[in-house]
């Protein structure tokens, strides 16, 4: 017999009795936690200090949305299209796209919803693009790099994201491509384009945010990425996992920069860290005020808000 605490990362092999009880216990503790934040998770997370915070769910497809929502999300702060395009032998066309789009969205009609342009490359090949010859595909052409190489697949999506403008409150995630919504709404005679946002991965992107911010409405961070970039430590490596660490002061800091450098610019975390409730204080603090994370985490993770501040006590 094992008792495996995936909270605190512990396996116990052979357990004794008291430690079957302890377990046990702590098991029951954390039901009754998590079903009390449950009844609670469609009300709005608002701080000890009264600042409400935003609670958004990362989707890929109808049955994470329809999850999502059911659990409290506000709602969506990352859409990833990917599944759409994978396993596919031609990419889908824009009718095929916007089927896709529309039926993944549907539980999310009339909340705001923000889409991320295809994020394909290193650990998500794409079949009819052929084999892309890389020595580090981690960081080679990824997400927008490799749609600027393939502009039909970049445009097929914007097509896609200005169909749909009209049936949802659309925002779209992505650097780099503000030009063609520009061209392409002006073209179809599209009034108010989606806000655009750019997704902080690289150290560069946050310690450049005075910048990019003069080309997008909002900035989200994915902890993921940015935590592979800034300890070089590729997260699909089980050999160097032991340096990736997503709650080193070293990515706290990258945060507090991007805030005090444009602090009127909304800013928002998706990734592991955005679901890691002893962590949340610190994230408010460093000026984040909206975080997109799993259906099922939404009701712990409003719960940890309602305990929390923004100001620092120091």
């Amino acid at each position: 017999m094992a008792l495996v605490d995936a909270d605190a990362g512990l396996v116990t092999l052979r357990p004794s009795l008291s430690q079957t009880q302890a377990f046990q216990k702590k098991t029951d503790n954390k039901s009754r936690a998590l079903q009390a934040a449950r009844e609670h998770a469609r009300r709005p997370a608002v701080t000890k200090d009264g600042i409400e915070i935003s609670v958004f769910a990362n989707v890929g497809c109808r049955e994470d949305t329809e999850r999502a929502i059911s659990n409290g999300a506000e709602g969506i702060g990352l859409y990833r299209i990917e599944q759409a395009y994978l396993g596919r032998s031609t990419p889908p066309s824009r009718e095929e796209l916007v089927n896709e789009m529309r039926e993944t969205l549907a539980a999310a009609r009339g909340r705001s919803v923000c889409v991320r342009l295809l994020d394909i490359g290193a650990d998500k090949p794409l079949p009819f693009l052929g084999f892309l010859a890389e020595t580090n595909p981690a960081l080679g052409r990824r997400g927008i790099r490799l749609l600027r190489a393939y502009p039909e697949l970049l445009k097929t999506q914007v097509h896609a994201v200005l169909d749909l403008a009209t049936e949802f409150d659309i925002c779209v995630l992505i650097l780099m491509v503000k030009n063609m919504f520009i061209e392409l709404g002006t073209e179809r005679q599209v009034l108010s384009l989606p806000k655009l946002g750019a997704m902080i991965e690289p150290p560069a992107a946050a310690l450049s945010a005075i910048e990019v911010t003069k080309h997008v409405d909002f900035l989200s961070f994915g902890s993921n990425d940015l935590t592979q970039y800034t300890f070089a430590a590729d997260r699909e490596d089980a050999a160097v996992g032991c340096y990736f660490n997503n709650v080193s002061q070293v990515i706290f800091r990258l945060l507090e920069i991007t805030h005090s450098d444009v602090p009127n610019v909304p800013l928002s975390l998706c990734g592991e860290l955005a679901g890691r409730p002893e962590h949340i204080t610190r994230l408010l603090q460093c000026g984040i005020r909206t975080l997109s994370v799993a259906g099922p985490l939404i009701p712990t993770v409003k719960d940890a808000i309602r305990g929390c501040k923004c100001v620092s006590n120091l």
